[in-house]
């Protein structure tokens, strides 16, 4: 049986245009995080799909998605087992790196012969996030998630909020369209520019200016505890918190390990995880 890592992510900038044929159009700057599910895959005489989860998994997820679509253009039998701790429901791409990781495997483990432009319009149709999980490194990703361009390598230390309960993506962007607040993805993409420029420089600060998420009021109209939660750790820490992807995770950036840890002792929150994490490039 085939063990493999899936990670999580952070969004440092995330963008998001007005919705076309069902989907919205983003530009988002991805980093990858040390928070991992584990994949267990060996080939079966009958496919299956299960999770050891705390949380409920719907029965209709990413991986099942992934499978159904694989099996109308090959014959193969598999079975899967998925350790969540990646919580779903919290804008991390758990679900997403679970389905981007186990094409990666599928593809080399049954001989599928599918290349890297084959498997991004694979996962175009599972979700805008799987595509950048193909690459396992930090990236701009655009458009409907399939364009994915690799960044020049850094290193981040994150301080993770955790709640303890969930946020439907569908909901969030149901509500942004509500609010029809979107962004001009041209003008974000020079904006992402500039943030990287601004990460090769290193001062946290000015990072912090440029990070920025068009999904974070309409995560707080569905949830206001997770600005509340924001406001209350921003006041007591004197550290910015973003949200990241659709919510409710809150995460804060630090050059050095050291820093998160501070941080993470000067604050208590009932029903939220302190989970501290970094960059990783796989």
């Amino acid at each position: 049986m085939l063990k493999i890592k899936a990670p999580a992510k952070v969004n440092l900038f995330l963008e998001v245009g007005k919705r076309e044929n069902l989907l919205h159009p983003l530009v988002s700057l991805i980093d990858i995080v040390s928070l991992y599910d584990f994949i267990y895959i060996k080939s079966s005489e009958k496919t299956s799909v299960n999770f050891i989860s705390k949380w409920e998994i719907p029965q209709e997820n990413t991986v099942t998605k992934l499978i159904s679509i694989l099996k109308k253009r090959f014959s193969f039998e598999v079975n899967i087992k998925i350790e969540k701790r990646i919580p779903p429901g919290t804008g991390l791409g758990g679900g997403s790196s679970d389905s981007a990781y186990a094409l990666l495997y599928l593809n080399k483990i049954f001989n599928f012969g599918l290349n890297m432009d084959e498997m991004l319009e694979i996962a175009k149709e599972i979700g805008s996030d799987v595509s950048l999980f193909l690459t396992g490194k930090r990236c701009i990703i655009e458009n409907f998630g399939e364009k994915v361009k690799i960044c020049d390598d850094f290193k981040f230390y994150y301080l993770l909020l955790i709640p303890d309960f969930f946020i439907k993506t569908s909901d969030v962007y149901n509500k942004l369209d509500e609010l029809g607040e979107f962004g001009d993805l041209t003008y974000a993409y020079e904006k992402v520019k500039i943030l990287i420029e601004k990460i090769k420089e290193g001062d946290i600060n000015k990072i912090e200016n440029y990070m920025f998420n068009r999904l974070e009021k309409a995560c707080f109209e569905i949830n206001n505890e997770v600005k509340e939660v924001r406001n209350e750790v921003e006041k007591k820490t004197g550290k910015r918190f973003f949200l990241s992807g659709s919510g409710g995770v809150l995460f804060s950036i630090f050059k050095e390990k050291e820093e998160v840890r501070k941080v993470k002792n000067l604050f208590f929150l009932k029903g939220w995880e302190k989970l501290e994490v970094e960059s990783v490039c796989l």
